[in-house]
């Protein structure tokens, strides 16, 4: 397998083709909304699906910004979340 290191940080980290600017899981506990509130992704139950929490809301926001970079959170291919630098 291939690595690379994490857009945000530099940590090394593997690496996914379909996922090019994704960040390490160490940055995505980063994770703010553009107004600094921490924002949390989660798929919706075992079948997938995407939910964001903010303040104990549950919402469909996919932006965030770690370290002041925009980035874009999205249900993954066979399951999960994962971020990716949008910048």
């Amino acid at each position: 397998m291939k690595n690379k290191d994490c857009p945000i940080c530099d940590k090394n980290m593997l690496y996914f083709e379909r996922y090019p600017k994704m960040i390490c899981h160490e940055c995505v506990e980063l994770a703010t909304t553009k107004n600094g509130k921490s924002i949390k992704f989660y798929n919706i139950d075992h079948a997938g699906g995407f939910l964001s929490i903010v303040n104990d809301v549950k919402g469909k926001d996919h932006e965030c910004f770690i370290n002041n970079l925009k980035c874009y959170a999205d249900e993954a291919r066979f399951g999960g979340i994962v971020i990716q630098l949008s910048e």
